[in-house]
C-alpha cells in the first residue's frame, strides 16, 4: 500500500448536507473530510471511493492507495448580499465567530448592509442555487463547489478549481481546504483572465504568474519583495472583484504553483469572501467602498507641492528652505520636518518639542506661514524606554503586551542603539485617546498634518486590551494607527483630515492620504513606484502619492530628479522627499528651470485635479488610475503599468531615464482621440505611438472630448492660496458642443461654482 502524506489535519470541504434560507441569508451545513496527498505525485484525496473522487483507477502505473479516514468536521457556509450584484460568503466550522459577525467586526467594513438585496434558495438533487436579483450562486452538493454567474447574460463569474485535475484523476486544488490554521480557496483561472490588485505591490500590475504573501513590512524599498501596504483584493478581467475581510496574513498564488488556479490562503479558521460582479472596474470599487467606507476630500493646499528631507537639522535650515522657495519662484504649500524635531529621535514619538533645535513650534508655523508654507510633522506609534512619557504609557497600561505579559518590542526593524522600541496599543480607548491628545496643541499651534510613518512592527503573539486574536493584529496595526491620527485631526480642527501614511491594510484608503515608501534613487526605483501605485489604486482607492527623486541610494541624478518631477506634478500629490537634498534648486540651473515649469503646470490644473478629488471621494475611485480603469475590455491597456490615467481626462507617460540627452519613448494610448497638453499634437488609439522626449518634457495627452478647467499662474504665484478669486477657463479638446461646456460647470476650491473667463479655449480642431 501506498502511503499518504500531508499537512497534519488537513480537511477538505466536501458534502452539503442541507441548506436553510429566511431571505436575507442562506445558511448551508457541509461536511469536511480529511484530505491528504500522495507522496510520490501532486494531488488530494479524501476517503471517499476513489470513482467518486473521479480518480482514474484504470491508469497502468497507479499504485495501490491507502485512502484516509471519512470522519466527518461540521462546516457552515453563510451566504448574504449586502449590495447589488454583492455576495459575502462566509466559510468556517461550525460554531466559529465570524459566522455571526455581520462583517464590520474587525473596523474594516463599517456598513454591513448598504443596501441589502433579497436571496432565495432552491434545492436540486446535485445542487443549491441561491439566488439575487442580480447573481446566481451554484453549490454543488458533492462534491462542494462554486459557481457564481451574472444573471443578466449567463455568464460564469467565478467558480472554485474542482475541475483541474492531474493524469491521475487526483484533484489539484480542492475548493476549499483548512490546515494548519490556514484556510485556502482555490478559484480557476480561465485561458485569458488577468488578475490585478493585492495592494501596493511593486511588480507587474498584471498579478499572473505571482506568489504574494500579503503582510504589511518594513519593506526597507520598493525592489525586496514585500509590501508595506498590502490588501486582500483583487480583480479579474472576468468580471469580478474579491476582497476576504480579515486581517490575518494571506498567501495570493496567480497562477505561480499551478498556472490555472488563483489560490488564497488565509491564516484563518475562517473565509469572510465579498464578490462584487460586473464589468466595470470603477462600479466595483464603489461598491467596495460603499462597505469599507471613503475618503474625504482633502484641503485645496494638499493638492500643492509639498518638501521634505530626512532631515533638516534646525529651524535656521527650515527657513532657509522657504526662503528659497520664494527667492527662485517656486511654488509650495507644504514643508515637512522628519524626526529631528524631536529631542528623542530614534524610532520614538513621544511629542516633546525640540525647542533648542527649532525654537518654538507656533513661532516656526507663523513664520512659514508668513511665506504662504504649512507645517508637516513626522510621527510613528513607536515609544523609547529613554522617553520621560515612557512610565507613564507603561504603569496606564497603553502599550502593547504579549501573550506572557511581557512588554511587547517592534519586530524586524532594527533600532540605533539595540533597545526595544514599545507600541501604543489603539484598540485601548484610554491609550488611543492619550495619543490623540498629544497632536492637540500641535494642531493649535497650526501644525496641518501628520507624516504617519512605520506601523508595520507589530510583532505576531500580541495580547491586545480589545482581544483581537494574534493572528489578525498585525496588518489591522497600520488601520487603527493612521485612523486614531485622522480621527483626531477631524475632531481638533474641523477640517478634512490629512496624514502621510506609509502602512496600510484594507480600508486604510478613508485615511488619506499614503505614500509609496522608501524608494530607490534609481531608474528602477521610479519605475517600482509607478507599479505600486497603479497596484494600490486598484486595491485602496483615493490619494496616493511617492517620495520625488526616491528617498535613498546612488547619488541622484538632476536628470533623474527632472524626470521624476514631472511625473509628481501630475500625481494626486506632490512631495519631494530623500535623505539628501531634493530642493530643485539642489540639482543645477538647469534642473531647477525645468522642475519650476512642471510645478507651475501643476499649480495651473489644480481646477482640473480638484474635480477628478471630488469625483473620487464621492465614487469610492482613485485619482491616480490604470489604463484598464476606464478601458477594462482592452487587453493591452489593462495590463499597462509605465503610465497612468490622471482622472479619466489625462494619459501621463513618464519618463524612465537619469540622463541628459532626448529619450525615445514608446507608449500606448486608449481607444479615442488624444491631444498633447503642450502642443495639440494628435494621437489616435488603441495603439502604441514612439516620440521623442527632451528632458525639459514629458507626454501628458488629454482625451478628445475632454473639458479641463484650468488657471493662470505667473511668477507671483507662491502657494494654492494664492489662486484664490483668479478666474479659471475651461479648455476643450477635439469635438465639444457648447453643451458640453455649459454641462461642465466646475466646482471651484471653496465649494462654490468657480468663476469662469468668458471665452472657452478650444483645442485639436
Amino acid at each position: 500500500m501506498t502511503h499518504t502524506e500531508g499537512t497534519t489535519g488537513s480537511v477538505l470541504l466536501r458534502r452539503v448536507r442541507g441548506a436553510e434560507a429566511d431571505g436575507h441569508s442562506v445558511r448551508l451545513a457541509v461536511d469536511a473530510l480529511p484530505g491528504v496527498q500522495l507522496g510520490m505525485m501532486p494531488g488530494w484525496l479524501t476517503g471517499e471511493p476513489l470513482e467518486e473522487q473521479g480518480v482514474e483507477t484504470q491508469m497502468p502505473n497507479l499504485p495501490d492507495i491507502e485512502l484516509p479516514p471519512t470522519d466527518v468536521r461540521p462546516f457552515e457556509v453563510v451566504v448574504a448580499a449586502p449590495l447589488p450584484g454583492t455576495l459575502r460568503l462566509v466559510l468556517a466550522p461550525a460554531g466559529d465567530p465570524t459566522l455571526a459577525d455581520d462583517g464590520t467586526g474587525l473596523g474594516i467594513v463599517v456598513d454591513a448592509g448598504p443596501d441589502p438585496q433579497p436571496l432565495a434558495a432552491e434545492e436540486e438533487a446535485d445542487r443549491v442555487v441561491v439566488t439575487t436579483p442580480a447573481l446566481r450562486l451554484e453549490v454543488g452538493r458533492a462534491p462542494f463547489t462554486l459557481r457564481l454567474l451574472d444573471r443578466a447574460t449567463g455568464a460564469t463569474v467565478l467558480r472554485t478549481a474542482d475541475r483541474l485535475r492531474q493524469v491521475a484523476g487526483l484533484l489539484t486544488a480542492p475548493s476549499v481546504v483548512a490546515s494548519d490554521g490556514t484556510t485556502t480557496l482555490n478559484l480557476e483561472l480561465g485561458p485569458d483572465e488577468d488578475v490585478l490588485g493585492f495592494g501596493e505591490q511593486f511588480g507587474r500590475l498584471v498579478k499572473n504568474g505571482q506568489l504574494l504573501t500579503l503582510r504589511s513590512e518594513d519593506a526597507c524599498g520598493t525592489g525586496t519583495g514585500l509590501a508595506y501596504k498590502p490588501v486582500p483584493l483583487w480583480h479579474s478581467s472576468f468580471g469580478y472583484t474579491g476582497f476576504l475581510n480579515t486581517g490575518a496574513v494571506v498567501t495570493a498564488d496567480v497562477g505561480h504553483s499551478r498556472p490555472s488556479v488563483l489560490s488564497l490562503g488565509v491564516a484563518d479558521a475562517a473565509v469572510d469572501l465579498y464578490v462584487v460582479a460586473g464589468e466595470e472596474p470603477a462600479a466595483r470599487l464603489s461598491a467596495y467602498t460603499a462597505l469599507t467606507g471613503r475618503a474625504d476630500v482633502p484641503e485645496p493646499w494638499a493638492f500643492g507641492y509639498w518638501m521634505g528631507r530626512c532631515r533638516y537639522h534646525s529651524r535656521e535650515e527650515v527657513l532657509e528652505v522657504a526662503r528659497g522657495t520664494r527667492e527662485h519662484a517656486v511654488p509650495m504649500d507644504v514643508l515637512h520636518l522628519d524626526p529631528d524635531w524631536l529631542v528623542v529621535d530614534r524610532l520614538n514619538t513621544d511629542f516633546i518639542w525640540n525647542e533648542e533645535r527649532f525654537g518654538q513650534r507656533k513661532q516656526l508655523v507663523e513664520d512659514l506661514a508668513e511665506q504662504g508654507l504649512r507645517l508637516s510633522v513626522w510621527e510613528l506609534p513607536y515609544l523609547d524606554p529613554a522617553s520621560p512619557v515612557f512610565e507613564e504609557a507603561e504603569r496606564a497600561g497603553y502599550l502593547v503586551r504579549r501573550l506572557d505579559g511581557s512588554l511587547a518590542g517592534i519586530q524586524k526593524t532594527p533600532t540605533p542603539d539595540g533597545r526595544m522600541r514599545a507600541l501604543v496599543d489603539f484598540t485601548n480607548p484610554a491609550a488611543k485617546r492619550w495619543w490623540q491628545e498629544m497632536h492637540r496643541e500641535f494642531l493649535a499651534d497650526g501644525v496641518a498634518v501628520f507624516k504617519t510613518d512605520f506601523g508595520e512592527a507589530l510583532p505576531d503573539d500580541v495580547a491586545l486590551f480589545d482581544g483581537t486574536p494574534p493572528h489578525q493584529a498585525h496588518n489591522l496595526y497600520p488601520l487603527r494607527y493612521n485612523g486614531a491620527v485622522s480621527e483626531a485631526i477631524r475632531e481638533f480642527t474641523g477640517r478634512s483630515p490629512l496624514v502621510w501614511g506609509r502602512s496600510g491594510w484594507a480600508g486604510s484608503h478613508r485615511y488619506p492620504g499614503q505614500w509609496g515608501g522608501d524608494a530607490e534613487s534609481t531608474v528602477a526605483g521610479m519605475q517600482a513606484t509607478v507599479r505600486g501605485g497603479l497596484s494600490y489604486a486598484m486595491s485602496a482607492p483615493g490619494f496616493w502619492s511617492h517620495d520625488i527623486g526616491g528617498f535613498f541610494g546612488p547619488e541622484l541624478s538632476p536628470e533623474l530628479y527632472v524626470r521624476w518631477t514631472q511625473m509628481g506634478a501630475l500625481s494626486p500629490l506632490m512631495r519631494a522627499h530623500g535623505l539628501r537634498p531634493r530642493e530643485p534648486w539642489a540639482f543645477g540651473e538647469r534642473a531647477l528651470d525645468v522642475c519650476r515649469d512642471w510645478v507651475r503646470l501643476r499649480y495651473s490644473l489644480l481646477p482640473y485635479l480638484w474635480q477628478v478629488a471630488r469625483e473620487s471621494a464621492a465614487n469610492g475611485w482613485p485619482v491616480m488610475r490604470p489604463l484598464g480603469f476606464h478601458f477594462p475590455h482592452d487587453r493591452v491597456a489593462r495590463s499597462v503599468d509605465d503610465a497612468f490615467l490622471l482622472g479619466r481626462d489625462l494619459l501621463v507617460v513618464p519618463v524612465f531615464d537619469d540622463g541628459p540627452d532626448p529619450v525615445r519613448r514608446t507608449f500606448f494610448v486608449p481607444e479615442g482621440e488624444w491631444f498633447d497638453l503642450h502642443d495639440d499634437s494628435r494621437y489616435v488609439g488603441p495603439g502604441f505611438h514612439t516620440v521623442d522626449v527632451p528632458l525639459e518634457s514629458m507626454p501628458v495627452l488629454v482625451r478628445g472630448g475632454a473639458v479641463l478647467p484650468r488657471v493662470e499662474v505667473d511668477a507671483s504665484v507662491r502657494c494654492v492660496d494664492d489662486l484664490a478669486g483668479r478666474e479659471w477657463t475651461l479648455h476643450a479638446y477635439g469635438d465639444v458642443t457648447p453643451e458640453d461646456l455649459a454641462a461642465a460647470a466646475p466646482t471651484g476650491f471653496d465649494g462654490r461654482p468657480a468663476t469662469l473667463a468668458a471665452d472657452p479655449v478650444r483645442h485639436g480642431r
